[in-house]
């Protein structure tokens, strides 16, 4: 089987040959893997044989980024969204959020203008000669976007959201709203350009350490409607819809079933989330991807790092709504590259279905 057809199997929960691999890289990962063995220009997904694509779209205000202030350590910039970040200069992380661009109703009245679907946003060329890559790669290719609570804290902030889910609904679902709607719009344009894609990929942290950073109340009565307005959309194009929630989600999987994802990862076991639960309650309606604790791969004793594989590729594969291997959320820079070769190594050896 290609990339395409492995995965596309999985995500319409058929058995594929193999479970299927992705992964994503911090910065500072592929900087020491490059002293370890990496070829320099290699691209890491490439030459590890992973099998998803993403082509994003743009759905923030759409402001001229800016770097406002660089030293020896840091740099500090503006974004498209108008968020005011700190990050370090020689890796990415998690930057430090300094200021946002709404404050008020007034504010998101004046902004709100801005999300609108137009093609001088988009770089076509640049989108056409990713897509011709990744159809000639013959990898599952999504359209990936940022959505519904992750897009609308990148607004106002945080905090403010979170205060304003609990006190002021209605501007809240107006911002989903408005977000929803600006997704679609966009699908639609890139669709309408002869441009196809096997799924769609929707990144939107919903959870931290402790669970849900809001309500399954609040989520099914303020955000669902628009998680479920944008996946009924990919839906009808014949694109099943992979979400991407950092943190412990599985008080929400229910509700998230009721939107009508297919797939979610990353599954973070650092959170408590529990796969051998999930495909135990919620298999038959659900793709997994990830549950990999991602610690074991740093491990002084690389029997915990095979247990760990072996152990999670047989409560993913027994799965019915299918699995694709994947760590927890990402690789650090603590994991080497010889380590990382390890895994892929006993994927492949070991993820095949009989």
């Amino acid at each position: 089987m290609t990339s395409r057809e492995r995965v596309e199997k999985c995500l319409r929960h058929e058995r594929p040959d193999r479970v299927p691999i992705y992964e994503a890289f911090w910065e500072a990962t592929l900087n020491r893997w490059r002293t370890e063995g990496l070829p320099e220009g290699a691209d890491a997904e490439d030459y590890f044989g992973l099998e998803i694509d993403h082509i994003a779209m743009d759905n923030s205000f759409g402001f001229e980024p800016e770097v406002l202030e660089r030293t020896d350590e840091y740099i500090v910039e503006r974004d498209s969204w108008g968020d005011l970040k700190r990050n370090w200069i020689d890796h990415r992380s998690t930057p430090e959020l300094l200021d946002f661009p709404i404050k008020t109703r007034a504010e998101w009245d004046e902004l709100k203008p801005r999300l609108t679907v137009d093609p001088s946003r988009v770089d076509w060329k640049g989108v056409e000669a990713a897509h011709a890559q990744a159809r000639e790669k013959q990898k599952f290719l999504c359209l990936s976007v940022i959505p519904g609570y992750e897009a609308t804290w990148r607004k106002v902030g945080p905090e403010a959201l979170l205060v304003a889910i609990a006190e002021d609904p209605e501007w809240v679902m107006e911002m989903y709203e408005y977000d929803a709607d600006m997704i679609v719009g966009l699908a639609e344009m890139y669709l309408s350009r002869g441009l196809d894609f096997d799924g769609a990929w929707l990144w939107d942290d919903l959870a931290y350490k402790n669970g849900p950073l809001f309500s399954p109340a609040a989520y099914r009565a303020q955000l669902l409607p628009y998680h479920k307005q944008v996946v009924d959309f990919f839906h009808s194009r014949g694109m099943p819809v992979i979400l991407h929630s950092c943190g412990n989600i599985t008080s929400l999987v229910p509700h998230l079933i009721d939107a009508g994802f297919d797939c979610l990862q990353a599954l973070e076991v650092k959170a408590g989330v529990d796969l051998g639960f999930l495909v135990k309650e919620y298999g038959r309606h659900l793709c997994f991807m990830g549950s990999v604790d991602v610690r074991a791969f740093w491990a002084e004793d690389e029997s915990v790092l095979e247990s760990e594989v072996l152990g999670k590729l047989k409560i993913g594969m027994s799965n019915p709504g299918g699995y694709v291997f994947h760590s927890d959320h990402s690789i650090p820079p603590q994991v080497s590259f010889q380590r990382y070769s390890k895994v892929v190594d006993l994927v492949r050896r070991w993820g095949v279905y009989e």
